[in-house]
């Protein structure tokens, strides 16, 4: 099965072929670790993750590499972050990183969200972003002023191919200081002569300093990969400036283009319609979010909506997501007590089943159409629902019926852990001895039987799929 992926350099879908057989270099634009995962986080990396799973469904092997910018992530105004933060927390900037980078990896474990092949910090390669320098200055797409340098956008003559902007479109001073040493004000720094007092920086042909952030991209996607790879990924703001310098970077310093054959952009997380992040003053962090929701719910409401489209914030979609969740639970548990009281098998439910999962996947692979593939997902939870009621079903079909669930469910994470707690024999006995009573209409003697089984330490509830047993709260 091939898959199609809309691919921002070409504004096309496209069947994705990779450069060697089955396998998949993946790079995404990691984060720079100074502060909480926030849900445009959470958005970006639950997406990709879906898709490393889907790409491994169909065969492919995947290596994914997710950097982590530790160093020369600049403010507008030329003030590195994790400086800054540091400053604010009195604190070397390598313990900001190492805090904030555990921080990230729990709430991945947390979201359900596999580790990356590989997650490679920007300050362990500072000589592979030194050589590439050299390079690029070697070839002339750089300059040097004063122990900083330079790329000379001007120079580049595809420079704005991704993000279709023109030179004189171009914002000066964009992730980095608008400074009088440059030739013109849209070129950017690769490398950074420190400041006195500055507490990260390095040795380098040119100065004492730091690069920029990035030259760090390119440097590390290079080292692991090479001159060209498969996909790159990362939310469409960092189309403009920073994969479009990645682009110039790497293709003035090898000549093959393109640097990278599919560019997988996901979409903003707003919050009433505004760009949700910490320099605007709406962020929610992920934690907060699962002090509230579960993982399973989080992820739910971030597949319902196609990862190119905005996915706006709020309490109400999350509440959906959470009945959704309840519903896929509800189902398992249903297979679950009726898989011993089986009648024979259907072809017809089997047939139907594939069928819904031919759609599933159909649906995926055009360009990871999440939100469609949710609904042949619960279109399959609707008719699992209503064959059981009918009890029109085998002990084989609900196996098949369940690994079915189990299966599509995965490459969202959607479904929790399930426990299913048998209760003892005396007391299945009673709550079958209560359902002949109810079923006589003999409520004094269903209320009684009630009673014996709380006094076993269990609880029993009625609902349209029948009674449900579970272990009394202390």
């Amino acid at each position: 099965m091939d898959i199609k992926l809309f691919n921002t350099l070409t504004r096309k879908r496209e069947v994705f072929k990779p450069l060697k057989d089955k396998e998949v270099k993946m790079f995404v634009c990691g984060l720079t670790v100074y502060d909480y995962l926030h849900l445009g986080h959470a958005r970006t990396y639950s997406f990709y993750d879906s898709l490393v799973r889907f790409l491994r469904h169909l065969g492919y092997h995947v290596t994914y590499i997710q950097n982590v910018t530790d160093i020369g992530h600049l403010l507008d105004t030329g003030e590195d972050r994790m400086i800054k933060k540091a400053k604010e927390e009195k604190k070397h900037p390598l313990e900001i990183a190492s805090f904030y980078l555990k921080h990230e990896l729990e709430m991945f474990e947390r979201l359900k969200i596999e580790r990356p092949s590989m997650m490679p910090r920007a300050t362990d390669h500072i000589k592979e972003i030194i050589e590439q320098i050299r390079k690029i200055l070697e070839k002339g797409y750089a300059y040097e002023v004063d122990g900083t340098v330079y790329f000379d956008v001007h120079k580049f003559g595809d420079y704005g191919k991704l993000s279709r902007r023109r030179l004189e479109e171009l914002i000066p001073g964009a992730r980095a200081q608008v400074r009088e040493d440059k030739r013109k004000p849209e070129d950017f720094a690769l490398w950074i002569k420190a400041p006195p007092g500055h507490v990260m920086k390095w040795s380098s042909p040119w100065s004492e300093g730091y690069p920029g952030w990035h030259i760090e991209d390119t440097a590390i996607a290079m080292k692991y990969f090479g001159p060209q790879y498969d996909i790159h990924g990362g939310a469409i703001e960092l189309a403009f400036p920073h994969h479009e310098a990645e682009i110039a970077q790497a293709e003035a310093t090898t000549g093959i283009k393109p640097y990278v054959r599919y560019w997988v952009h996901a979409g903003l997380l707003t919050i009433k319609g505004q760009r949700m992040g910490r320099s605007m003053g709406n962020m929610v962090t992920v934690m907060d979010t699962l002090g509230k929701y579960s993982p399973e719910t989080l992820r739910m409401w971030i597949a319902s909506t196609h990862y190119r489209k905005p996915l706006d914030y709020n309490e109400k979609d999350l509440e959906v997501a959470k009945v959704k969740v309840e519903k896929i639970v509800s189902v398992i548990q249903k297979i679950d007590r009726r898989m011993d009281k089986s009648t024979e098998s259907r072809a017809v439910f089997s047939r139907q089943i594939e069928e819904l999962k031919e759609r599933f996947y159909e649906t995926m692979s055009n360009d990871m159409n999440t939100p469609l593939a949710l609904t042949q997902f619960f279109q399959l939870i609707s008719l699992i629902n209503k064959e059981i009621d009918e009890g029109k079903f085998s002990k084989i079909d609900l196996q098949r019926a369940e690994e079915a669930i189990r299966e599509l469910g995965d490459y969202f994470q959607i479904i929790p852990k399930i426990q299913k707690e048998k209760a003892p024999e005396q007391v299945m006995r009673l709550i079958e001895k209560r359902e002949e009573a109810r079923k006589k209409k003999d409520w004094a003697g269903a209320d009684a039987l009630r009673r014996e089984i709380q006094e076993l330490g269990y609880e029993v509830e009625d609902d349209a799929e029948g009674p449900r047993v579970k272990k009394a709260e202390d």
